[in-house]
């Protein structure tokens, strides 16, 4: 367990000094979590954010048929949590599981604010986080609507080739919002 992997992966969207990390650094716990363990549970609050530096994760709500129609991918450097339930105390929308054995890093909601409000960098770090995240959700609304399944899986491909082969197909065809056979067939065509 090192804290220089947080170091880098908040100095890599805000500068910042040792002195400022060590006052950061004891709000952040280090945690070893098994594969298929649930971090947060869809309908219960949820208070913590996961920074992944191993590992891979995936949110997801639970439909009435009982499967899963998964959100969000998190893997190595990426936040993760259900930020509804973490910025408005309200139940969590979504489910939150491990893919894999993980190595991560959590940091409370009342820890959090008191960063934002001792270093004004923190405010500036999240603010470039929740940019990226709005935009990226944006992207995928916008391809959700107007491309079809092999352009989904094509983009997918293309932007992150290792969660095909780290992720089960099923839970890829759900993220693509098409059928497990249909994901199939575009994978034999590939081929």
């Amino acid at each position: 367990m090192s804290s220089q992997f947080l170091f880098n992966n908040i100095n890599s969207k805000v500068p910042i000094t040792e002195a400022e990390f060590k006052i950061m650094a004891p709000s952040f716990h280090y945690k070893e979590v098994k594969k298929k363990d649930i971090l947060i549970a869809e309908g219960k609050k949820n208070e913590l954010v996961y920074i992944v530096e191993k590992g891979l994760l995936c949110n997801y709500k639970t439909l009435d048929s009982g499967d899963k129609q998964v959100i969000q991918f998190a893997k190595e450097n990426y936040w993760i949590g259900d930020f509804y339930s973490f910025f408005t105390g309200a139940s969590a929308l979504f489910t939150l599981e491990t893919l894999e054995d993980c190595k991560v890093w959590t940091c409370s909601k009342p820890d959090l604010d008191a960063l934002i409000k001792n270093l004004p960098k923190m405010e500036a770090f999240l603010l470039k986080l929740n940019q990226g995240a709005y935009i990226s959700t944006l992207i995928r609304l916008s391809d959700i609507y107007s491309e079809d399944a092999e352009a989904k899986y094509a983009k997918l491909a293309q932007q992150h080739p290792d969660l095909l082969q780290r992720v089960p197909q099923y839970l890829i065809a759900s993220y693509l919002g098409i059928l497990p056979s249909s994901l199939s067939r575009i994978r034999n065509k590939k081929r």
